[in-house]
């Protein structure tokens, strides 16, 4: 159950007219909070919610068109669809601020992450100062509080390789340390949350 704070953080929509949404791992359905109701099928959703979601996807057209392309994806199924891959972690950022804003896209480890053929055009590739970090870079990301060497035996990659990655990275987000990037990978849902 959801409480107005968790670890002292407060999530948009529980006290507010913010919305979050988030979703079941595996699951495309989608539940979002507003004004501390938890809608928990996209069915459900406030109109002016599902409408804000609808400007959003129009002006995206790349996510259009991967939508279009999904077999078996009924056209009323696209919003919610959208914003499972778009919007799925529950974090602290609000998806919709007070002010009726569009939050950025999160990155959520959906379960369909490298079988989906939508992959990274719905998603969130996590940009970052100096581009997009790639699948392996999230992949790093993901096992950054491990020692090099146990990333790199996990990945199967060799430690020269690795540390190459982590010089594309550090380009890329202008971090050097590993608790920079633990704290980042953690703020951006790629580490459950530590505390």
């Amino acid at each position: 159950m959801l409480t107005a704070t968790y670890q002292n953080i407060h999530f948009a929509g529980m006290i507010d007219n913010g919305v979050e949404f988030f979703a079941q791992k595996g699951i495309i359905d989608v539940r979002c909070i507003n004004q501390g109701i938890v809608y928990n099928t996209f069915s459900e959703f406030p109109e002016w919610i599902k409408y804000k979601l609808e400007e959003d996807l129009v002006k995206n057209h790349v996510a259009m068109r991967s939508l279009s392309k999904i077999k078996g994806l009924a056209k009323e199924d696209y919003l919610k669809h959208y914003a499972f891959c778009k919007y799925g972690g529950l974090d602290p950022n609000p998806d919709i601020d007070v002010n009726g804003m569009m939050g950025e896209s999160e990155y959520f480890d959906c379960g369909f992450r490298g079988k989906c053929k939508a992959e990274g055009k719905l998603c969130c590739g996590i940009k970052v100062k100096n581009g997009t970090l790639t699948k392996m870079e999230i992949r790093i990301l993901k096992k950054s509080m491990m020692s090099n060497k146990h990333i790199a035996n996990a990945l199967f990659i060799s430690i020269s390789t690795l540390k190459k990655h982590w010089q594309n990275m550090k380009a890329k987000t202008g971090m050097s340390t590993r608790a920079e990037y633990v704290y980042f990978a953690t703020k951006k849902g790629i580490i459950k949350w530590i505390w």
